[in-house]
């Protein structure tokens, strides 16, 4: 790209992504969906010139430029025979498969003379194809009605890549002996602009782009890389970490959690997934299939935000379940409100004789805390007993009250 804007020659930039490629992983395994990609890269090169590149940029995404390409229909056409392409049938394992593909389309310099910019434009227009369900997209300006969004959704992109976000823990503790047992991984961006981005800013522009998936990586591998330094420096707590549906369909989801859980230490009984409840119960069975093996390694796994996702009480006791982690939205109100006590405490029993753990969320009070304790739940966590804090804070704080505790 930028040899084509120093020498004032255009090309067109195409990304594309494979439909449903969970599913042949899922189907066929790992070896079979990098059998499948392999095949992939060998057909799109058999659709392009010498001049032309492609890339594989991770995962079944894949980048391909085109040289001297002024005009859409050209880049359409090329873009239209390698679907044809990956159209024809696959055989794997003695079974025959159909690729299909999403292409987005971007101009160089018609839509942009940036390559940043280029190929943000070609991934927005990539998502409208998948979203549409038309195969191919070309950029138009209508991708970028919310250029903000596009902004930041490009500079996320880059930061998971340099691996500029950041993690803070936020304590949870025994409730009744104030116990200090683990804690929970909550990501942050320190964004060179707009300061330090809690995830409300900048998750649901991953979850939209699917950028979710590298940065959940991302934050199991730093999180149990933290935990591993804490328990070489004698800090033995558990680690929680956050996972969305988006999470749970990829395809290297285990991969990662095998390999990290094998360079460090850490036994895998002291990592918990946590899941929100409407992700389990999206797709019961989906969700069994991703977590059986994790649970096989010896990995926990806890429904977060209990009580808003409506589980049927089948589901609870057919998925390999942990823990119950009580939305806060009933413990904030547990002392005000007669109802939000009610449930809090019936959940805690149905834990309890499911063989589960009751953990509590959003205590904000002493009261609340109290309340806890006299009801017999196991765990809890809030900012009346401490906010999220960074790695270095936390140890400070972990080390003056296990003082004050000897």
């Amino acid at each position: 790209i930028l040899a084509s804007k120093r020498e004032h020659h255009p090309l067109a930039l195409l990304m594309m992504d494979l439909d449903r490629f969970k599913e042949i992983n899922d189907t066929f395994g790992h070896h079979g969906g990098d059998d499948v990609l392999r095949h992939v890269s060998i057909r799109l090169k058999g659709q392009l010139r010498e001049s032309d590149t492609v890339a594989r940029l991770g995962g079944d995404e894949f980048a391909i430029i085109l040289p001297g390409v002024v005009d859409q229909a050209a880049a359409g056409a090329t873009a239209a025979r390698i679907l044809q392409a990956l159209q024809e049938p696959l055989v794997i394992e003695d079974e025959s498969l159909e690729i299909r593909a999403s292409v987005g389309i971007a101009l160089f310099p018609r839509h942009a003379e940036d390559a940043d910019i280029l190929l943000r434009r070609a991934d927005a227009a990539m998502y409208e194809a998948k979203r549409a369900g038309a195969g191919i997209a070309f950029y138009t300006l209508e991708h970028e009605v919310d250029s903000s969004s596009l902004t930041l959704t490009f500079e996320l992109r880059r930061a998971i890549e340099e691996n500029a976000l950041t993690l803070h823990y936020q304590p949870v503790l025994r409730c009744g002996t104030s116990e200090v047992i683990g804690v929970e991984a909550l990501v942050r961006w320190p964004h060179p602009r707009h300061g330090l981005l809690a995830p409300d800013r900048f998750i649901p522009l991953a979850e939209q782009s699917r950028l979710i998936r590298p940065l959940g990586r991302r934050v199991i591998e730093a999180a149990v890389q933290q935990q591993d330094r804490w328990w070489r420096e004698g800090i033995t707590l558990r680690m929680a970490v956050n996972l969305s549906i988006r999470n749970l369909q990829d395809p290297e989801l285990l991969q990662c959690v095998t390999r990290v859980l094998e360079m460090y230490t850490v036994p895998p009984d002291w990592l918990t997934l946590e899941i929100t409840e409407s992700t389990l119960m999206a797709d019961a069975e989906e969700t069994l299939k991703v977590l059986a093996p994790l649970k096989a390694m010896g990995v926990r796994v806890s429904i977060d935000d209990f009580g808003t996702g409506f589980s049927s009480l089948t589901n609870l006791k057919r998925l390999p379940i942990d823990e119950l982690k009580i939305d806060k939205t009933f413990v904030t109100d547990m002392p005000s409100k007669k109802k939000d006590g009610l449930i809090v405490r019936s959940t805690i029993d149905l834990a309890h004789a499911l063989g589960l753990v009751a953990v509590a969320e959003g205590v904000e009070e002493a009261s609340t805390w109290e309340m806890l304790a006299a009801q017999g739940c196991d765990l809890a966590q809030g900012y009346y007993l401490c906010r999220p804090l960074p790695a270095a804070e936390f140890v400070r704080w972990y080390q003056a009250r296990s003082s004050k505790a000897a």
